[in-house]
């Protein structure tokens, strides 16, 4: 199985592939378009890598480190999440808005991503909750922020108003805590 690989990036393909020289010979790598943005053509990279073996074809996904990675083999681990969906997960979002949305059960953020529906968006949610690690500090402070607009917008709803006038109020708010939240999401309302 490949591992890690570095070496230079000799084509780029928008889809989503890259060809890779290492030692003379190219290797073609999918990934996720937040790490393809980062890339540059004639420039070294050095990759984690994640072998994908079918019985017809042998695919190697990269990553730009070894937690994006473990973030994909996370995702995979998901019935009903395959290779490609994961995939296209990380492309979606950046990984730490990807465990926001998990941890904080932000079905919406995740059934945004094209092919995922609000049913696999919580099944991915129920069976990751918890399990992916350490959060950053500044996704911990996103998840605190992400639960206190849930919190606001259950409570208006709550009191009666429509999802389009919360949508519209909760847009002009800033982040803070619940109640100075709550406070502003009803001025908007007002």
């Amino acid at each position: 199985m490949i591992g890690w690989l570095s070496g230079n990036i000799k084509e780029i393909d928008p889809a989503g592939t890259v060809i890779i020289e290492v030692g003379g010979v190219g290797y073609e790598v999918t990934m996720s378009l937040q790490t393809l943005c980062k890339l540059k053509l004639d420039a070294k990279a050095e990759l984690s890598i994640h072998t994908h073996v079918r019985e017809d074809q042998i695919t190697l996904f990269g990553f730009g480190n070894g937690s994006e990675r473990g973030m994909f083999r996370k995702l995979t681990s998901v019935t009903g999440i395959g290779a490609r969906m994961a995939l296209n997960l990380m492309s979606g979002m950046p990984a730490d808005d990807l465990v926001c949305a998990i941890e904080s059960a932000d079905d919406l953020a995740l059934a945004r991503t094209p092919g995922i529906g609000k049913k696999t968006a919580q099944r991915l949610i129920l069976e990751l909750q918890g399990k992916l690690g350490a959060i950053p500090s500044s996704a911990s402070n996103n998840v605190n922020v992400a639960n206190h607009l849930a919190e606001v917008r259950s409570a208006l709803g709550n009191l009666g108003y429509k999802p389009a006038q919360l949508d519209i109020a909760l847009k002009k708010i800033e982040p803070a805590d619940f109640e100075t939240m709550f406070r502003a999401a009803l001025k908007a309302l007002a």
